[in-house]
């Protein structure tokens, strides 16, 4: 493991955890780094309703570290702490998003399911207004239902880079999954020059990643890799390869908006796409559990997309734009039911929720 993101953030009440060493090294690598080995002080920005969200390469501490707990109002929405973490320098994502089963197919309303569960539910609004950097594809939790929404925002005209989170908590023991050691899910950016806190932060904002629990995942589109985008006029041909090293893989996918383009074993997996509209290309890994990827679900990598552009316009496929606005439906519905809010912060949500809105509906045909 070459980076480390060690995030100052409360847990159930509103102690915020190494918010002194935060304070003393924000903007500063720690000691212990070296040139092909990264430490930095972060931030977790929490809300229980709402998710949590990740700060890499903050130069200076946040005035607000959480909201909703211990009977507070879930207010500001997390846009707030989003524009600040970036204000402060931050690349930024949701954490550990998704907990419940989601299948490709199924409705948002599973997305949205429970309580106060620490589910990303905001990502659909934020996503939408270009207020955050990725999703944290490859977690502790529901993996395949996190990948299932990242790909409808995808498809849906995000552009939000795959990352990966341990969410380890270092200073608790016996928590399951989270006491898990730091790298168990990872993400790999490929970065531009020497490894620095500005270099690995600049190729996540350009999705030059690929997250896993283990195997390790390339894509070419076209001599395109994840993060680039591919200009084509209709009915142009494209050549796509995936590869993966690692022996707990046992099956690749290439995907594109429309679905599986194609599937089968390792190591290398190549298809001939023909490009009809403005889509995405993805490559997924996967294997059963096994010693090496220490996941209950078993070994898992996704790639961030190659965008395939037609005549210069971004994929936006419908059925997933509709799917994003049934979801901010469902989520309003959720925050009149469960959020505690006065009436004026209720229409600081709503207002947020509106915004988001009028961007998905402006990429309906």
């Amino acid at each position: 493991m070459h980076v480390l993101n060690l995030v100052a953030g409360n847990v159930a009440s509103e102690r915020v955890y190494d918010r002194e060493a935060l304070e003393h090294w924000a903007g500063a690598d720690l000691p212990w780094s070296d040139a092909t080995h990264l430490a930095r002080l972060g931030v977790e920005y929490r809300n229980d309703l709402l998710g949590h969200l990740y700060a890499f390469g903050v130069q200076a501490p946040p005035g607000r570290y959480h909201t909703g707990f211990l009977g507070t109002a879930d207010w500001p929405p997390n846009a707030a702490g989003c524009a600040e973490l970036r204000g402060l320098g931050a690349v930024t994502g949701y954490s550990h998003p998704f907990h419940l089963p989601l299948g490709e197919d199924d409705p948002p309303s599973g997305a949205l399911a429970s309580g106060r569960n620490c589910s990303a539910r905001e990502i659909v609004a934020d996503a939408a207004l270009g207020l955050v950097d990725s999703l944290d594809v490859l977690n502790h939790s529901a993996v395949h239902a996190t990948a299932v929404v990242y790909r409808r925002l995808l498809g849906a005209g995000a552009v939000l880079a795959a990352t990966a989170g341990t969410d380890s908590m270092l200073s608790f023991q016996r928590r399951g999954n989270q006491s898990s050691p730091p790298g168990w899910e990872r993400v790999y950016a490929r970065v531009e020059g020497p490894l620095s806190a500005a270099s690995f932060a600049d190729a996540i904002r350009r999705g030059r990643t690929f997250a896993t629990t283990g195997p390790w995942l390339e894509l070419d589109v076209g001599g395109r890799a994840p993060g680039d985008a591919l200009d084509a006029a209709p009915g142009t041909r494209v050549t796509v390869t995936a590869r993966t090293i690692g022996p707990e893989v046992t099956r690749l996918e290439i995907r594109t908006a429309d679905g599986i383009a194609a599937e089968g074993p390792p190591p290398e997996l190549t298809a001939e796409i023909t490009v009809t509209e403005p889509t995405y290309v993805v490559a997924t890994a996967s294997g059963p559990p096994c010693d090496r990827s220490m996941h209950r679900s078993g070994a898992y990598a996704h790639t961030s997309p190659v965008h395939v552009h037609v005549h210069g316009r971004h994929v936006a496929r419908e059925d997933d734009v509709r799917w994003c606005l049934e979801y901010l439906d469902g989520l309003e519905d959720m925050l009149r039911r469960r959020a505690r809010l006065t009436p004026a912060q209720l229409g600081d949500h709503l207002a947020l929720l509106g915004e988001a809105r009028a961007v998905y509906r402006s990429r309906l045909p």
